[in-house]
């Protein structure tokens, strides 16, 4: 039973997290393409090259964000989702503030962009999660790991 817990939670964190990945690549492709415009980046071809990486991070870092949302909120629910996305959004983005005052050109609108996209992924991937990922694991006091 423990090892189909796991597996369990690690298939429903990965395809989350490819959701969450394509929705966030849409997102700039689609609604803000110029986001980054002016902002001091890679050349295209490179960052392309690049993107295996990127959705790798999306991978670990989603999954490790919705393990601890497990271990915080062993009861879980809507409201805990969002209040966890709210709050444990906010500390996986913060990296990017540190790089804000590192890199030469970045503005606050950009950096405040990517606080609130960050947050707002983070909120729906605690969301999904807590509609798709069965509850009875975690209300009997079974542990994931």
């Amino acid at each position: 039973m423990h090892t189909r817990l796991n597996l369990r939670f690690l298939v429903t964190s990965i395809i989350l997290a490819v959701l969450i990945f394509a929705g966030d690549v849409a997102f700039h492709a689609m609604a803000v393409p110029n986001l980054y415009e002016g902002y001091p980046q890679r050349p295209a071809e490179e960052m392309s090259a690049l993107f295996p990486f990127l959705f790798l991070t999306y991978l670990v870092q989603i999954t490790m964000f919705l393990w601890l949302y497990l271990r915080l909120y062993p009861q879980r629910g809507i409201g805990r989702a969002v209040w966890w996305g709210l709050w444990g959004g906010l500390f996986v983005v913060l990296p990017n503030m540190q790089f804000f005052v590192g890199i030469a050109g970045t503005t606050w609108t950009l950096l405040w962009a990517q606080v609130v996209e960050a947050i707002v992924l983070l909120i729906i991937a605690a969301v999904l999660f807590d509609l798709v990922y069965p509850r009875t694991a975690a209300q009997s006091g079974q542990s994931l790991g």
